[in-house]
């Protein structure tokens, strides 16, 4: 299931660079907190729900997605790249930010993959900085291959000045960037396995580090958060930034990605707003939108003539399969329209099944779905309706020469003729002289 899960992050991602992701409106009335949200059907390119989707929100620790794909796509081997744990790259860090505890195992060395456990299940900040300066050769050096990484993602309004994600006030990104980020990065190894795990122990140490993705944690304390479809990503928390969330959900064949950021937190009510939005609009997704069926099979899209058809004069043309669309369970019916790319007249033979050009559907003026249209039967030539259709089409258009090689044939037959009653007079003059010399 996770090698598909992310045969669609990638496909989603590929198709994102050729057709734009259309705009329906799906009549969400999830009351959400946060104040940026991006909810994306992956199978479709569908966006079901949007919030402030392109402002600029200060991302806090889902920046490590990103330092994620850039250490993943310079290490080749998570297991053997060893790294050593430099002091000076930890001292300048809060001593309550989230760390996975590198400061206790300083001068050893720790294998790529226990650092990106680190990074990602409780956000350890320590492991992000020692990633960063092994990977860029400094931690400056490493920032810049993000933004480089964030220009060739497509990603316009994202800026990022470290790799951990703590406040800066040119750090930041969208909702909609971070769902680009998120996209690509699983369809990198071992990016969806790291981050749908809840708890990993690093090699020496005493305690295993625990996910802070509690939507994944099905256990009495988080009861509140856990969602059985979620899968993975990444969670974030700054004051300046307030709750922010990453995850895929998936659930009867759908696949969801939901970046949530912004949702205000106070440490006297404790509750995380991104985890309950991110619940509320997987679940309503699930529930309200699903592929609805716009032209069966067997439905005419559009009569066309045909030339040369023995007993055929007119041919149906159909879908080539069922056409179908994510749309809401209780969509308008009358904002359904189809609009047919074929010619009016084509020739026989045509065999059933041939596609003959191209329909697209469009709900509420967005385009919903695009398939062949072909033949819906079989349409044998007439050869001698086609014979004489040629010949007549011939003389049309090529009168001015029968014309005049009529003509041409006419003034010859009378040349033949005068010549001929010359010839006869001639004769008959040299007929007469003989019988007057004799």
């Amino acid at each position: 299931m996770k090698r598909i899960l992310c045969f669609l992050f990638a496909l989603t991602v590929i198709l994102a660079t050729s057709v734009s992701a259309f705009a329906v409106d799906y009549g969400c009335d999830v009351n959400t907190v946060s104040k940026a949200i991006y909810l994306e059907n992956l199978d479709t390119g569908a966006v079901v729900y949007q919030k402030s989707a392109q402002e600029r929100m200060y991302p806090a620790s889902t920046t490590k997605i990103m330092t994620y794909v850039v250490v993943v796509e310079h290490v080749s081997d998570y297991d053997n790249t060893m790294v050593t744990i430099k002091e000076e790259l930890l001292t300048g860090l809060d001593p309550d930010s989230t760390v996975m505890g590198l400061k206790d195992h300083v001068g050893e060395q720790y294998s790529v993959r226990d650092l990106l456990y680190g990074m990602m299940l409780p956000s350890g900040n320590d492991a992000a900085l020692v990633l960063a300066d092994y990977v860029g050769n400094g931690i400056s050096g490493f920032v810049e291959m993000m933004n480089a990484k964030a220009v060739e993602l497509g990603c316009t309004d994202t800026h990022f000045a470290n790799p951990h994600g703590l406040f800066d006030s040119n750090h930041y990104s969208t909702a909609k960037d971070m769902a680009t980020i998120s996209k690509y990065a699983c369809t990198l190894p071992g990016f969806m396995t790291i981050t749908n795990t809840v708890s990993y122990t690093p090699a020496r140490f005493d305690q295993p580090v625990t996910n802070t993705n509690y939507m994944l944690i099905n256990d009495s304390e988080h009861a509140m958060y856990y969602y059985p479809y979620t899968k993975g990503i990444k969670t974030g928390y700054l004051d300046e930034a307030g709750k922010c969330l990453v995850t895929t959900a998936e659930k009867d064949g759908f696949h969801y990605l939901c970046v949530a950021l912004g949702a205000e937190y106070s440490f006297t009510e404790d509750v995380n707003y991104a985890m309950l939005d991110t619940a509320s609009l997987y679940e309503w997704s699930f529930t309200n939108v699903g592929y609805q069926t716009l032209y069966g099979p067997t439905e005419v899209v559009k009569s066309v003539e045909i030339q040369y058809g023995k007993g055929e004069k007119n041919l149906n043309l159909i879908p080539e399969g069922e056409l179908k669309a994510l749309l809401p369970n209780r969509y308008d019916q009358n904002l359904v329209r189809v609009e047919v790319d074929c010619e009016d007249r084509f020739e026989a033979p045509i065999t059933k099944g041939q596609a003959l050009g191209k329909a697209t559907v469009y709900y509420d003026d967005m385009t919903v779905g695009t398939t062949n249209i072909v033949a819906a039967n079989d349409v044998e030539l007439d050869e001698m309706q086609r014979f004489f259709a040629n010949m007549s089409e011939w003389l049309r258009t090529h009168m001015l020469l029968v014309i005049g090689i009529i003509l041409v044939i006419i003034l010859l037959i009378i040349l033949l003729i005068v010549i001929s009653k010359a010839q006869k007079k001639k004769a008959a003059q040299a007929r007469y002289r003989r019988r007057y010399r004799d």
